[in-house]
């Protein structure tokens, strides 16, 4: 008996304006099978999607889903005939709760045509149970943890009744708890002889859940095969078209002197008595799993959250810091994990993005804006940092996620920080971006800023860091030098064993 594929594409081509996003794409995707796509942020993997979901339109080319010609569908149709998308960028409502969200666009009426709200929370709490989620039918979504808000958009397109399933990096924000039960999903819903396509970054997971994998590389196909028949190096090696001898590139460096202290810092009963130091020239990783604490330590350092006890010292001088104004004038600048929801202005230019954090240093004589100044920092920064884009009055929106990520550093290291705090560094970013975000920090390193880099990335933190402080429960675990580290080690602190 042949192969029974429920989605074949032929010749697929997308040009847009100066660009040719997909080139000739023809792909096979199995029944009842899990299907990866992967390749660098641009590489045309959610062109495709966009095409065979509704989205957009191919300029040539078309697909056959269950045997069905289709020239171009809008997403409505494409959800009628069965194909669901669960989209990196979550599709909630956040003021309504799980339920409305779930069944949103598809109420549940009762007789006299008004919404049976009964029946709806009865079937959402029905699908929730079914899928061991804890969490109420009737929580608002803003009350949820992005986690949380991620599982509800999976169960919203399943509870469709969808055949062909396309995720688009749903491990992005899930601890490795939230990732099994994932996986156990994705395993049940192939076993119900639905088909996942599965878009990851994440190379090391795929062979978990994955049957095929699909390379990518400037729009156009290089590789489709079984998932055990090329290494992670040479899956690499194709998407990026050259070899990644070194995936986490290190930087040896000669640590300075403390650039930043902290004693016994406290908020209320969750952190407790946090103490460490950070030096100038280091990268000091701070790991921990979701919960930890990690990221709450360093909005107390910035003073966007109030600390209820403790000292911070920057450069031996004790600061008081009650905003991230009042940090970035001391010389400590914050990332945040959530770039699109905090850190960026979606719809504003490059230019802008960058250039808002130094304004003040741009101001003429008539204390107006200096626009060649500021220009010519643009364009600097922009260099410097290698960002991909075709002006400096481009949209951010329309950069890839790792360009997106450069210009927010581009953004704090115009402030020329003595202290850089970045959360969450390369989420959502493809390969070839990460090493080169890498860099960037290993240069600004070597330049003698003290850059404390928050991860869950537990490969991440023992490749690139100089030390690695480990957080649990809200307390530090362990401390581990560069000649230390180990993911066993550095594992066993993240789950509350002190280091020996």
């Amino acid at each position: 008996m042949g192969v029974e594929y429920i989605l074949q594409t032929y010749d697929i081509c997308k040009v847009f304006p100066g660009n040719v996003a997909l080139q000739d794409i023809s792909l096979g995707i199995q029944k009842a099978s899990v299907h990866a796509l992967v390749g660098e942020n641009g590489a045309g993997k959610s062109t495709l999607v966009n095409i065979i979901s509704g989205a957009c339109p191919a300029t040539s080319g078309y697909f056959e889903f269950e045997g069905k010609k289709v020239t171009q569908l809008t997403p409505h149709e494409a959800q009628k005939i069965g194909i669901g998308v669960v989209h990196q960028e979550l599709n909630l409502i956040p003021e309504m709760t799980v339920a409305e969200n779930i069944f949103l666009g598809r109420e549940i009426t009762g007789k006299a045509g008004k919404i049976d709200w009964n029946e709806t929370n009865r079937k959402a709490k029905e699908l929730l149970r079914s899928f061991d989620i804890s969490f109420d039918e009737k929580a608002r979504i803003n009350t949820l943890s992005v986690a949380e808000q991620q599982m509800v958009e999976i169960i919203k397109v399943i509870s469709m009744d969808s055949k062909l399933i396309v995720m688009d990096e749903p491990t992005a924000v899930l601890t490795g708890k939230e990732t099994e039960q994932l996986f156990k999903l994705i395993h049940r819903l192939k076993e119900e002889g639905k088909t996942i396509i599965y878009i990851s970054h994440r190379l090391d997971e795929l062979k978990y859940i994955c049957d095929m994998i699909s390379i990518f590389r400037d729009g156009q196909l290089i590789y489709t095969g079984g998932i055990g028949e090329r290494s992670k190096e040479e899956i690499v090696q194709m998407m990026v078209a050259r070899k990644l001898t070194e995936q986490y590139p290190y930087a040896e460096s000669v640590h300075g002197d403390v650039a930043l202290k902290v004693e016994n810092v406290c908020q209320g009963s969750f952190l407790k008595n946090i103490s460490f130091e950070a030096h100038k020239g280091e990268i000091l990783g701070l790991y921990g799993l979701v919960g930890a604490g990690r990221t709450e330590l360093a909005r107390c350092v910035m003073g966007a959250d109030h600390k209820s006890s403790g000292t911070i010292e920057v450069d031996g001088e004790r600061v008081q810091m009650k905003n991230p104004t009042d940090a970035i004038r001391h010389g400590v600048a914050y990332i945040t994990e959530s770039r699109k929801e905090f850190g960026l202005m979606l719809d504003m230019h490059v230019g802008f993005n960058t250039s808002i954090s130094v304004l003040k240093k741009c101001l003429n004589k008539f204390r107006g804006i200096d626009r060649k100044t500021e220009n010519s920092r643009i364009v600097n920064i922009i260099r410097e940092l290698s960002i991909k884009t075709e002006s400096p009055r481009k949209i951010v929106r329309e950069l890839s996620g790792g360009n997106q990520q450069k210009v927010l550093l581009a953004r704090y290291i115009l402030t020329k920080p003595k202290v850089l705090i970045i959360d969450e560094p390369t989420r959502g970013v493809d390969v070839g971006a990460k090493v080169s975000i890498y860099q960037i920090l290993n240069k600004l390193k070597e330049e003698g800023v003290s850059i404390i880099m928050i991860s869950s990335d537990l490969p991440e933190v023992v490749g690139v860091s100089d030390r690695v402080l480990v957080m649990y429960n809200g307390a530090i675990t362990g401390q581990f030098s560069h000649e230390e580290l180990s993911e066993e080690a550095v594992g066993l602190c993240a789950f509350g064993n002190e280091k020996g």
